[in-house]
């Protein structure tokens, strides 16, 4: 042993004491080892006197003929301990300490200057332990991944150990030497060459995963290696550098589980091809499965790789061979799984959920091909399903008074499936498509449907605001269980919101409609029937309304202003021609006139009267002479068809007291009741005769109200819901003893027709509104080419359509058609056509 081993040892060793007097020189002269310490060092004098050493001392070594490289072969030992240390699977047993190894080492590289001889006799041990022990202990062996594992342990020990025991390689050698590697990447690039990249081991082990897979997702009862196992060795396989990349295990495993997919699904194809539901049900567990075992087996980041790749296969046709991108009918697949009758089917059967997890599969589908067709595919299809519906629900005419109220239940069903389906796991909302499908869904199912949803919510609104709000929710509860629960236990400010949330979702399908123009005109008509026939909730509640659909819906709603102008003059007039008959002693008659100006309400004045009471006509005489000399230049025309009246009515039920009941009709009730004073038993033919005037659609829904109703104040022989010709009428006395006399009271409110919007006057007003249309197109189309002079036919479309989307969107063959009838009437005329140019029409001054 020399000085400099000596002076090696750690603080804990023994020392110069360890030296024995038996150890001569190895050459040279004897050398003498002299320990003293400076003179002037007085502290360490005084501390030797008093036998504490205190300080450092100085060492000197003298002698002669010292050299270092005094050991004979060193690299003897070492080579012998590292084959130690490279044999697989032992305890490795070295012929001397840790220590004393790595002493040695650094002897070699730090004082003999042999760094190179020690790093290629390491290079070297690694080569032959490759070839002779791994390899052959590999190809052994029969159960690969396991025992891949095992020796990829072993290896990663016995670098470990090598590197700390010859750190004097990586610390003194190998930073000198340029191009040198560390021992770690030395001993792995080794291994990776001579294992990793053998032909043999890596054609075994991608069989050997290949098999576990497949007996893994079939869920084979036979032996194989633990799931933990081989999530072990893939994780070697990232230590190794040998996992991730185009051409190594990760990209095998992913391209093995696209081609096991593509082809079981080309299977499950062909024997679900009439039950996309059921195959997406399969393909869904699939990927389920296929996700759990990527979380037990494969590194995090191949997990989501793992999955897309599954997706793509299930879902998307391959590509052809050779394409760099997707085939054109690539998404066949999925407009095969996303349909509107799935979609349907899925609604129906309360299978809401899982369409969710169908919309985040496609979600995953359009991240992976960088594309939102496979989501447009689930969009297109829920737009479909919602077009269909709100295109052929309740179309049947019996069943058109339904349409709102089940578009309404609709769309609240559709709005809940937005958010539990289709939310955008990005932003955690909902996916902007799908809210846009239901919207273009509800926009085109109202167009196929043409005028009859924006009539329909305009008579819905209707029945909402006439006065009695307990009835609008009383038949609000009928439909729906769950509101008439709410509704039951709510206070009276509680039902006024439930009321205009109700409000605000039938106008919130308003906005669906085009056709504003026939909305506008069935609820203005709507609107002077509550009016005139009191059947209005409140005035305030009117103008309110009137305002919000100016304001939030329609720019053009400025009807109403005049009317309820109107409707206040009346007012200050009668209170004029009561205070008239005081001063002159005439008695009160309780006559109500309304005057209206005929440009402001939406009737024409017909031009036959009714026949009514003397008593009535000298009344109505008494107020045109009043009106008259006030104002002599303008003209009255009754209309009655809107006028009520009350009438006191003594039932004599035979047996009973007479019962004194007020009834409250419209003008048209009234007379006709009044023709039972004279006569008990009158047929239809008397009542048309006398009232000829009446339209005959009028008078026989006049007579229905009246003995075919839930109030039969008459009695119709034969019974029937229809009035014929042949049918006789009969005061009923009997009525207070009916069920509903027994539950009115004293005062009795009478159903009118004239309240409701029959077939024929429907008929006629969309009449009158496709004859406002063309002269609106007409117009429009003047002004435009007034401004322009000269435009193409396509040009001239455009703008047109622009110019009237406030009023209904035109058809092309209506503006076609009314171009042709301008051209007929020379407001416009073609221009000359050259070849290769477009139609073009130019403005006739």
């Amino acid at each position: 042993m020399n000085v400099y081993t000596l002076l090696e040892l750690p603080k804990s060793s023994k020392g110069f004491s360890s030296i024995s007097q038996s150890n001569g020189p190895r050459s040279g002269a004897q050398l003498r080892k002299v320990a003293r310490t400076d003179a002037d060092l007085d502290s360490a004098s005084a501390s030797r006197s008093t036998g504490v050493t205190s300080g450092s001392s100085r060492i000197q070594i003298s002698g002669e003929g010292f050299r270092p490289s005094v050991l004979p072969d060193p690299f003897y030992s070492i080579r012998h301990n590292i084959s130690v240390i490279l044999t697989p699977f032992k305890q490795p047993s070295l012929i001397e300490s840790y220590e004393a190894v790595s002493l040695r080492a650094r002897y070699i590289v730090c004082v003999d200057g042999k760094g190179e001889g020690l790093y290629n006799l390491l290079k070297k041990e690694l080569e032959v332990c490759m070839k002779d022990k791994v390899l052959e202990s590999l190809m052994k062996d029969g159960e690969w991944i396991s025992f891949m594992g095992r020796m990829c342990d072993w290896f990663h020990g016995a670098v470990g150990l090598l590197q700390s025991l010859l750190s004097p390689l990586d610390q003194a050698y190998v930073p000198t030497v340029k191009g040198t590697r560390s021992i770690n990447a030395l001993a792995y690039d080794i291994f990776n060459d001579r294992i990793f990249g053998h032909a043999g081991v890596s054609k075994q082990l991608r069989e050997n995963l290949s098999t576990w897979i497949a007996a893994d997702r079939q869920n084979s009862s036979g032996e194989r290696a633990s799931r933990s196992s081989v999530a072990h060795l893939l994780r070697h396989f990232i230590a190794h550098d040998v996992y991730f990349g185009s051409s190594q295990y990760e990209q095998y495993l992913l391209t093995s589980t696209e081609e096991y997919y593509v082809a079981l699904v080309a299977t499950l194809n062909h024997d679900m091809y009439d039950d996309p539901s059921a195959f997406f049900e399969i393909a869904y567990d699939l990927i389920e499965a296929e996700v759990e075992r990527a979380e037990e087996v494969f590194p995090p980041q191949s997990r989501q790789s793992i999955k897309e790749t599954t997706i793509r296969a299930l879902f998307i046709l391959p590509k052809v061979a050779g394409a760099d991108n997707f085939n054109d009918n690539w998404l066949d697949r999925l407009k095969w799984l996303a349909t509107p009758e799935t979609v349907k089917a899925y609604v129906t059967s309360n299978r809401v959920p899982t369409m969710g997890k169908m919309y985040h599969l496609l979600s995953t589908l359009s991240s992976v091909s960088g594309s939102r067709a496979p989501l447009k595919v689930l969009s297109n299809a829920w737009k479909v399903y919602i077009h269909v519906f709100t295109s052929t629900g309740s179309a049947a005419p019996d069943l058109e008074e339904k349409m709102v109220p089940n578009l309404l239940k609709f769309r609240e069903q559709a709005e809940g499936i937005i958010d539990v389906a289709f939310i955008s796991k990005e932003t955690n909302k909902r996916d902007g498509d799908f809210s846009q499908a239901l919207s273009d869904g509800f926009i085109s199912g109202f167009k196929t449907r043409r005028v009859k949803p924006a009539e329909m919510l305009a008579k819905y609104l209707d029945g909402m605001m006439r006065k009695g709000q307990a009835k609008f929710f009383e038949s609000l509860s009928k439909s729906n269980s769950a509101d008439g629960d709410a509704i039951a236990g709510a206070t009276q400010n509680a039902q006024d919101t439930l009321f205009h949330s109700h409000l605000l979702q039938v106008l919130g399908l308003y906005r669906f409609s085009e056709d504003k123009d026939v909305f506008r005109t069935f609820y203005h008509r709507q609107l002077t029937k509550r009016l005139l026939l009191g059947r209005s909730a409140s005035s305030d509640a009117e103008v309110a309304m009137l305002r919000m659909l100016k304001e939030q819906y329609d720019s053009e709603f400025d009807m109403g202003e005049t009317m309820f102008k109107d409707l206040a003059l009346s007012t200050e007039l009668m209170n004029e021609f009561r205070n008239h008959r005081l001063v002159n002693g005439m008695s009160d008659d309780n006559l109500d006139v309304r005057v209206l100006q005929r440009s402001a309400w939406p009737f024409d004045v017909s031009k036959k009267q009714i026949l009514i009471p003397d008593e009535m006509e000298q009344q109505l005489s008494n107020f045109a002479t009043f009106y008259h000399n006030k104002h002599g230049n303008r003209t009255l025309d009754w209309d009655h068809a809107l006028g009520t009246m009350s009438l006191k009515t003594r039932f004599r039920s035979p047996g009973k007291d007479v019962v004194e009941k007020e009834l409250s009709v419209s003008l048209y009730q009234g007379i006709i009741l009044l023709m039972f004073q004279e006569k008990n038993k009158i047929s239809f033919l008397e009542i048309r005769d006398v009232q000829h005037s009446i339209d005959d659609d009028d008078l026989r829904r006049t007579l229905q109200s009246l003995a075919c109703g839930k109030k039969k104040l008459l009695l119709k022989e034969p019974p029937g819901r229809d009035v014929h010709d042949g049918d006789t009428f009969l005061f009923n006395d009997k009525f207070v003893l009916s069920e509903e006399g027994k539950k009115a009271g004293y005062k009795i409110h009478v159903n009118s027709i004239q309240a409701k919007v029959s077939v024929k006057e429907s008929a006629t007003t969309n009449r009158h509104i496709q004859e406002d249309r063309k002269h609106l197109l007409d117009a429009a189309i003047v002004r435009i080419m007034k401004a322009k002079k000269q435009l193409e036919y396509e040009q001239l479309k455009s703008q047109t359509i622009e110019a009237v989307k406030r009023h209904f969107a035109p058809e092309v063959e209506e503006i076609k058609s009314r171009v042709e009838a301008l051209v007929e009437q020379e407001y416009l005329e073609r221009a000359e056509r050259v070849p290769g140019q477009k139609p073009m029409f130019k403005y006739v001054a």
